[in-house]
C-alpha cells in the first residue's frame, strides 16, 4: 500500500505523507519517499517540492521505534539519513508544510527542507532521549540552524515546543493561522515563479557547500562556483543582459 501521495500543479509538486494514524516513518516509507524525490528531481517541469501530510493534525510523529532495534536499526537509520541528505542538498527549492505534530524523525525531515511553514497549532520536538537514543540528523544539523544552546534545548530535554517558540529558536521560517497555511505556501512559491532553475540550484549549492567552512574557504568556493558554473550558463548571461536592456529575461531553464 502506497504511503506517499503526489500532486503537481503549475510545476509545484506536493508530496504528502499518508500512513495513518501518525505518519510513522518505517524503512519502506523512507524508501518510497526517497524514490519519489529522485523521480521529481529528474522532471524538468517540476520547479519546487512541498512536503506535507495527508493526515489532519499531524505531519509525522517520528520513525518506527520497533525498527530502531537490531537487526533493523542499521537499515532504518542509514536509509533515513540518506533521505535527509538528499533533501538537504535537493536541487530544487523545498518547503515543509507543517500542521500539527512534528516529532522525532518527522521533525528532522521537516528541518532538512529549505523552508518550514507551520500552523499555530503545530508542535516540534525530538523525544528520542526518553527512549535511550538520539537523532543523528538533528545532532548534526540543529547547531547550524539554531545554535548550540537551542540544539541542546531540543535534543537533551526531549520536550516539545509550540510553533511560535520554534520560530524564535530558528527552526521554523513562518507561523500562520491554520486557515492561512495553504495561502502562505502559495505566497512563498511566488518567490520562485519566473526565476531560472539553474540559478536557484547553484545559489542553493553555494550556500550549502560553505557550511562549516572557514570564511575564506567558503568565499573561495562560492566565487569558483560563480565564475566556473554560473557564468557559463545561458541563464546568467540572459539575466544580466535583460537587466541592462530593461526587459524581462527569457530563461532557458525554468
Amino acid at each position: 500500500m502506497a504511503s506517499i501521495g503526489l500532486a503537481v500543479e503549475e510545476g509545484n509538486a506536493v508530496v504528502s505523507l499518508q500512513r495513518p494514524p501518525l505518519n510513522i516513518l518505517n524503512h519502506e516509507m523512507v524508501q518510497e519517499l526517497s524514490q519519489m524525490l529522485d523521480n521529481l528531481s529528474r522532471e524538468p517541469a517540476v520547479r519546487t517540492v512541498t512536503l506535507a501530510s495527508g493526515i489532519p493534525g499531524v505531519f509525522s510523529a517520528g520513525a518506527d521505534v520497533k525498527e530502531h532495534l537490531p537487526p533493523m536499526a542499521r537499515t532504518l537509520i542509514e536509509g533515513f539519513v540518506g533521505l535527509c541528505r538528499k533533501l538537504f542538498s535537493y536541487p530544487k527549492p523545498t518547503l515543509a508544510l507543517v500542521d500539527g505534530k512534528c516529532l522525532g524523525g518527522g521533525m528532522e525531515v521537516a528541518m532538512v527542507c529549505d523552508f518550514v511553514l507551520a500552523s499555530e497549532r503545530s508542535v516540534f520536538g525530538q523525544p528520542e532521549v526518553a527512549v535511550g537514543v538520539f537523532p543523528p540528523v538533528g545532532a548534526a544539523l540543529y547547531p547550524l540552524l539554531a545554535g548550540v544552546r537551542n540544539a541542546h534545548r531540543v535534543l537533551l530535554s526531549g520536550a516539545s515546543f509550540d510553533a511560535r517558540e520554534s520560530l524564535s529558536m530558528g527552526y521554523v521560517t513562518e507561523v500562520v493561522p491554520q486557515a492561512d497555511l495553504a495561502s502562505a505556501r502559495t505566497r512563498w512559491l511566488q518567490n520562485f515563479s519566473g526565476r531560472s532553475g539553474v540559478v536557484l540550484r547553484l545559489s542553493k549549492r553555494a550556500v550549502l557547500q560553505g557550511l562549516g567552512q572557514p570564511w575564506e574557504t567558503a568565499l573561495s568556493s562560492a566565487t569558483d562556483l560563480y565564475l566556473g558554473e554560473l557564468m557559463s550558463s545561458a541563464d546568467a548571461v540572459e539575466g544580466l543582459r535583460a537587466f541592462t536592456e530593461k526587459r524581462k529575461p527569457q530563461w532557458k531553464e525554468l
